[in-house]
């Protein structure tokens, strides 16, 4: 049965991070910059690895569980930087919203037809009732009712 480097890798973070903090904190604070490797404003996962001294594989771990990204994300935060994912989040809700957004079209253009065809049910149905009305006409007196205009 293999162990888990969990623990381990934990550990080892949370002295790099504290190692981090300590450093960041330390500086001037009109001057400061974030302590944490950085790529376009957000936490650069895989460099925080090989600071680490971590093989890269292990980089997935820092993504997937949870105790180790939020360990980062709370240094990141207090730095000033984006979090571990957040382009991925931003992704995701943009994604969802476009999604919302063509529910709710489809659900317009659905509605739309619900009433041209409840339009149309309704002159089928008063078509029906006068020519149901002719019928009983036609069945009482025998008589034709005419309905279309008299020709010449």
């Amino acid at each position: 049965m293999t162990r888990s480097i969990l623990p381990e890798l934990l550990h080892d973070l949370e002295l790099y991070l504290d190692r981090q903090a300590t450093e960041w904190q330390g500086q001037p604070e009109q001057d400061r910059a974030p302590t944490l490797p950085v790529t376009d404003g957000k936490v650069n996962v895989r460099a925080i690895i090989l600071a680490l001294g971590r093989p890269q594989s292990q980089e997935q771990h820092l993504f997937k569980k949870p105790e180790l990204r939020s360990a980062i994300d709370a240094v990141a935060i207090e730095q000033g930087l984006k979090t571990i994912g957040s382009t991925l989040r931003g992704d995701l809700e943009k994604a969802v919203a476009d999604r919302m957004r063509r529910t709710e079209k489809r659900s317009n253009d659905l509605a739309k037809l619900v009433a041209e065809q409840a339009a149309v049910i309704e002159k089928q149905r008063c078509t029906i009732d006068g020519l149901r009305e002719q019928i009983r006409i036609f069945e009482e007196t025998g008589q034709v009712l005419r309905t279309a205009p008299v020709r010449a």
